[in-house]
């Protein structure tokens, strides 16, 4: 059998794939698990989820490959100035 307790560290890790439904039933156990008795791995989390909302609020959009050659060509011409 593994480990059921995970260090902060791997919680951590556990808690950016969270974010992303990324978790199989073992690891979402395990990282509930530390999550529970750890003040400080809580209280990262928290951060992180206030960080990716504030992202996702953004409405990224994606660039076309002409726009980035224009904004590309347009930086060469301010760096040479």
């Amino acid at each position: 059998m593994g480990r059921i307790f995970i260090t902060c560290e791997d919680a951590n890790i556990l808690s950016t794939r969270n974010q992303y439904d990324d978790l199989d039933s073992k690891e979402r156990f395990r990282y509930k698990l530390h999550h529970g008795h750890c003040p400080q791995c809580r209280s990262i989390d928290k951060r992180n989820a206030l960080f990716t909302s504030k992202l996702n609020f953004l409405g990224w959009k994606r660039l076309s490959d002409a726009q980035k050659k224009s904004i590309k060509a347009s930086v060469r011409a301010a760096l040479k100035k």
